[in-house]
């Protein structure tokens, strides 16, 4: 039907999408509506800068024209106008001015303002004059409204801002189980009603009978889509949105030294509620040290965060999914594992205690230790350090007893008198004496005497880190 018959189908006149004003064919009489209205440039500049100088051709400015343009300009007849290349030439064409303009009166835009009801009113685009009038039309029109209800009129001049704060009211569903009820639990402001019977209804009436209410909270995730928004549980993205949840692991090797027992001692008494498993398959054949126990998985932080001990040979890994709570554990976790290997604590684990194991006895039932011979080289042990720190110590030895007779330059202490009796001059003496009981168990009483209270408290101490570091030696 509308190839037959259509309308817009023109014999004489035709749409002219793009036009090449050089080339243009102009031999014949043709009309042609060529925009910018104002003359400034464009192909309606064009075409008057070719046709201006003929005065078989016209001009028609249709609708309001601007001041300071070419437009407004030869609507008063002037003798020559400039060409866009700046060329000076005489206008003979005819130029004429149509009133065909889209612009409404005061009173179509009254009525469109009224109709609109906006809270700001700009007036932009008209003569300066005509605007004002304008404005002061509308001002009275308004003056009749309460003050809070009239809306506000600028009529800024060019490249001024005018600045307005609005505010803007955002709406979205929530949809999925963030729109159920609450649970019974949560529902201690629900306001509670009875059946038929008097009883509480049950809880799937409740969840009918609920409302939700101004100011009651929503957690969840906004989504919003082609100006659309909504807000859903983690768990539903995926059902009303196109997106997805995923999740990020980390995995890292810390390099670990020392036993499970060791970690296991440092975790919990940092952390509480450790799960720990123990997965025996993998254990190593008897007699390889740390791997008695096989892997040990130690969990927490609600099963986020796991260290794994015993599946690689010096190496603990520690996983966890990426979150902003997990991430500081692991960190906590990773700085523990490399203290434990440093702490004093992890040392008194890992070590053995100073015991000297006794000989496996000889064939025939003769034992190589004895313990007399055992009790001599305490004794000799002590007259060694005693040597190393005081010089000049004599000893005498008497079955499971040891005598030490310790002299000094009474120089080196205050008070220099000759204090021994012996006619020594400037020297002290201190004597001291270690005595093994007998079925003792290696237990020795150590007695120091001496006239100079400094010296025999150093010599006592000297003794007493000297049993101190030979265990099994014991002191009464």
């Amino acid at each position: 039907q509308m190839d037959l018959g259509n309308p817009f189908s023109f014999t004489h006149i035709r749409n002219l999408k793009s036009i090449d004003v050089n080339n243009f064919d102009d031999r014949g009489p043709s009309v042609v509506f060529a925009s910018p209205g104002m003359l400034q440039s464009g192909v309606s500049r064009q075409l008057f800068d070719r046709w201006a100088t003929d005065p078989k051709n016209g001009v028609l400015i249709a609708g309001y024209a601007v001041e300071h343009t070419l437009a407004k300009e030869i609507m008063s007849q002037p003798k020559e106008v400039v060409t866009m290349e700046g060329r000076r030439q005489p206008l003979n064409a005819l130029v004429d001015y149509v009133s065909f303009s889209a612009h409404v009166d005061f009173v179509q835009n009254r009525d469109f303002i009224t109709s609109v009801n906006p809270r700001n009113i700009i007036l932009v685009h008209g003569a300066k004059e005509e605007m004002g009038r304008l404005k002061g039309a509308l001002i009275m029109n308004y003056a009749k409204l309460p003050e809070n209800k009239r809306p506000t009129i600028a009529m800024p001049p060019n490249e001024v801002e005018v600045k307005y704060i609005f505010t803007r009211r955002r709406s979205a569903k929530v949809m999925g189980k963030l729109a159920e009820a609450p649970s019974t639990t949560a529902t201690d402001d629900m306001d509670e009603y009875n059946d038929a019977d008097g009883d509480i209804a049950n809880q799937s009436d409740k969840k009918a009978g609920y409302e939700p209410r101004k100011g009651d909270s929503v957690r969840g995730i906004l989504v919003t889509q082609q100006n659309s928004s909504k807000v859903v549980a983690p768990e539903d993205l995926s059902t009303y949105t196109p997106l997805r949840v995923g999740s990020v692991s980390s995995r890292l090797h810390v390099p670990f030294v020392g036993k499970v027992e060791t970690l296991r001692m440092f975790l919990n008494e940092m952390f509480r509620g450790i799960q720990e498993s123990i997965d025996t398959s993998t254990m190593k054949d008897d007699g390889e040290e740390g791997s008695e126990e096989g892997v040990v998985t130690f969990v927490m932080h609600g099963g986020q965060v796991k260290v794994i001990a015993g599946k690689t040979t010096g190496v603990v890994t520690v996983e966890w999914d990426c979150s902003s709570v997990g991430d500081v554990i692991a960190d906590s976790i990773v700085a523990l594992i490399m203290h434990a290997q440093s702490s004093s604590a992890s040392i008194r684990l890992t070590s053995q205690a100073c015991v000297h194991k006794s000989k496996k006895p000889r064939e025939g039932g003769e034992e190589t230790d004895d313990p007399e011979k055992t009790t001599e080289e305490h004794l000799r042990a002590l007259h060694s350090a005693l040597v190393d720190q005081f010089l000049s110590v004599e000893a005498t030895y008497e079955a499971k007893k040891g005598t030490f007779e310790i002299k000094i330059d009474a120089a080196l202490y205050d008070g220099g008198d000759d204090k021994d009796g012996d006619g020594d001059d400037g020297a002290l003496v201190c004597t001291a004496m270690v005595e093994f009981e007998e079925d003792s168990d290696g237990i020795a009483k150590i007695t120091v005497e001496s006239e100079d209270e400094k010296l025999a408290t150093n010599v006592r101490a000297c003794l007493h880190n000297v049993a101190a570091a030979s265990a099994p030696i014991a002191i009464d």
